[in-house]
């Protein structure tokens, strides 16, 4: 799944960026490493994003912003991106029911300092007030923010839908200050 980027390289510049890259690495690997790990959900994750922050940079860096900077934010987006594609691959279906075993290992795997989730529910008169602030929106603003709020991207929502990336962007902002507007006028 994983395509090579598009080289916007020639052979010089991909030779300057692998010099610059060398040099980077020497100085700061474990600044890099850290910031894959930080932010990658599993190790192999960080090691991935970090062989890809490399590729995109001796293809893609062109000089204009200082290298460190490019390499750790690149670094950053990778590991979200991985993150973004295993969330994907991992959804359940809200349809079918949990087995108890799988319900079991999820509360054994993550350890929680809050209190329990029961205790963290909403009332049922808030979430009321919460569904109704969202059947009240425009159907374009609902989809484009529940796409958002599943870890779509603006580009990923521009293709699923067919709209344009303003269209998509106007959606999520009308449809945010809508909700909240909502929201606010339902505590005063």
């Amino acid at each position: 799944m994983d395509a090579q980027p598009k080289s916007a390289a020639g052979p010089r510049q991909r030779d300057r960026n692998a010099r610059l890259l060398e040099a980077l690495l020497r100085s700061s690997d474990q600044l890099l490493r850290h910031q894959a790990r930080k932010h990658a959900e599993l190790p192999e994750d960080a090691e991935d994003a970090l062989q890809r922050a490399y590729l995109l940079f001796l293809e893609r860096y062109d000089g204009r912003w200082k290298p460190l900077p490019w390499l750790y934010t690149t670094v950053k987006r990778e590991a979200w991106a991985i993150r973004r594609r295993a969330c994907r691959s991992r959804e359940l279906s809200l349809d079918a029911p949990a087995r108890e075993a799988d319900r079991q290992a999820l509360n054994e795997t993550i350890p929680s300092d809050g209190c329990p989730p029961e205790e963290r529910v909403c009332s049922q008169e808030l979430f009321e007030e919460r569904r109704r602030a969202l059947a009240a929106l425009k159907p374009d603003q609902r989809q484009a923010l529940w796409l958002f709020g599943t870890g779509y991207s603006y580009a990923e929502i521009c293709q699923l839908t067919g709209w344009t990336y303003t269209k998509v962007n106007r959606s999520i902002a009308e449809g945010r200050a809508e909700l909240r507007r909502r929201l606010a006028e339902g505590r005063g």
